[in-house]
């Protein structure tokens, strides 16, 4: 009886993954953190839009997502808002969030006038 020889062949990983075509981990970590923060943007994105009159609702999270899209929106009623807001509010990080964005929105208004 012949005796087969077998052969071993010893294949690199790296050449063995660009031969199937997949990615390096690097890629596929960069590409999941981007992934990740562009879906985050755009899930705050939808929450701002949801939540811009929820300033007076009793979740904490809508009212800060009021609070954050009225400070991209400065106006001379933004200010009146946001006055009623600070004192209506009784959780006090809300209320400093409200004192910081309505500094932010009296300061806009001075540079850039109503």
């Amino acid at each position: 009886m012949a005796r087969r020889e077998m052969r071993v062949v010893v294949v690199r990983r790296s050449a063995a993954r660009r031969a199937a075509g997949a990615l390096p981990p690097a890629v596929l970590a960069t590409l999941g953190f981007v992934g990740g923060v562009a879906a985050g943007t755009a899930l705050w994105s939808r929450l701002l839009d949801i939540n811009r009159r929820g300033l007076f609702s009793h979740h904490p999270v809508r009212r800060f997502a009021a609070i954050s899209y009225l400070g991209a929106r400065p106006s001379v009623d933004t200010v009146r808002l946001l006055k009623d807001y600070i004192a209506w509010e009784s959780h006090p990080l809300l209320r400093r969030r409200a004192r910081r964005v309505l500094r932010a929105v009296e300061a806009a208004l001075e540079r850039h006038g109503p």
